[in-house]
């Protein structure tokens, strides 16, 4: 579906609709981005983006290239460690994990500060591509010029969006609550990642 016709079908299930169209961009917006701040496991490696960015030595410090909720993980060459280098990924990578600094953590971790991301302990030698951030990707707010595209959101489940909208505008209206939770049921379902196979008995 196009965001126009997510637009009107929205128009069309409210009775005496008085919301302007700018107010249901905005709603679709939000629906559309909680959503997929909940990835399910799928979703969330098969929609990560990456970029490597170099380190210097005692400066562990990085500019962050997107919002905090949507680092995935992060990765380090271990020669910011060591000055070695080697073929095979496995040896030259590891991943590291998120701390905070009032939890004590041995090794390498990640934390966030002011719009950067750090490594610690500081990198002790300069690194080419010293860190590499996993992220899912950052769509924009829709607006009057996005009428004629695509929502962002996976145009199989484009009506989850729609009833999203409808609950949030209407909250006692039942029906509405009911049909978004009936499709994001069939949503988390078809995205979870996992197979199910029907086990038939031949006896």
């Amino acid at each position: 579906m196009l965001v126009q016709e997510i637009v009107e079908e929205i128009i069309e299930k409210l009775p005496e609709n008085t919301t302007p169209v700018v107010s249901i961009l905005r709603k679709i917006t939000q629906v559309r981005d909680r959503l997929l701040r909940n990835l399910s496991p799928a979703q969330a490696q098969s929609d990560v983006l990456n970029q490597a960015f170099d380190l210097t030595a005692g400066n562990g410090l990085t500019e962050l290239i997107c919002p905090p909720g949507n680092v995935t993980e992060v990765a380090i060459r271990n020669a910011i460690y060591t000055n070695q280098s080697f073929e095979d990924d496995a040896l030259d990578w590891r991943r590291i994990p998120l701390r905070q600094f009032d939890e004590r953590e041995r090794g390498p971790y990640y934390y966030f500060v002011a719009g950067q991301i750090g490594v610690y302990p500081p990198p002790i030698y300069d690194t080419f591509y010293g860190i590499k951030i996993f992220y899912t990707s950052i769509l924009g707010e829709l607006t009057l010029d996005d009428l004629n595209n695509g929502s962002g959101f996976d145009p199989d489940f484009d009506m989850l969006l729609v009833y999203g909208v409808l609950k949030d505008i209407v909250p006692d209206n039942g029906n509405f609550y009911n049909r978004y939770q009936e499709l994001y049921k069939e949503y988390t379902s078809a995205t979870s990642g996992y197979e199910r196979y029907v086990v038939k008995e031949r006896w």
